[in-house]
């Protein structure tokens, strides 16, 4: 689904994130889109290059903009129902620590073209948007399998 090459690229020139971060983004953002009905009608795009081009993996009638705090959520959501109790760690492993650190793997994904953002859209819309301490651990609760349905679905 991804080109794996340019991913592994990504993870050479920033070795803070491992290759399993970058896929679980990319994932999340399907997940935000299909799962969780998150995202609007994409709008003008832009990077330092100017417009991003339609991409490959990402079919026009599909396509939708996720902002950085709905992908977050999206993040805390998915890693809550996958991973549970082991969200943070997981997480963790991969180079992902705070909020902050999603945001630095789009804009890694972005400066590679793999991904769009708005004019609208800024690496500050990524700060601090959840704690995972207290997310995943401290406030963490175990959901019975219909209420993680209607969270998700």
């Amino acid at each position: 689904m991804y080109d794996q090459l340019q991913l592994r690229e990504l993870v050479q020139r920033d070795p803070r994130y491992k290759i399993e971060a970058y896929y679980y983004v990319l994932e999340t953002l399907d997940f935000a889109r299909s799962e969780l009905r998150m995202g609007r009608p994409v709008e003008q795009t832009a990077d330092k290059n100017g417009p991003a081009e339609e991409e490959a993996d990402e079919p026009e009638e599909t396509s939708s903009h996720i902002t950085g705090q709905e992908l977050c959520e999206a993040i805390r959501v998915r890693s809550a129902w996958m991973f549970g109790y082991m969200a943070k760690t997981v997480l963790n492993r991969w180079g992902i620590h705070t909020t902050d650190d999603v945001g630095e793997i789009v804009y890694n994904m972005v400066n590679e073209r793999k991904i769009r953002v708005t004019t609208k859209d800024r690496r500050e819309d990524f700060h601090e948007v959840f704690d995972f301490q207290k997310v995943f651990c401290d406030d963490f609760r175990i959901q019975d399998e219909e209420v993680m349905a209607e969270m998700i679905f």
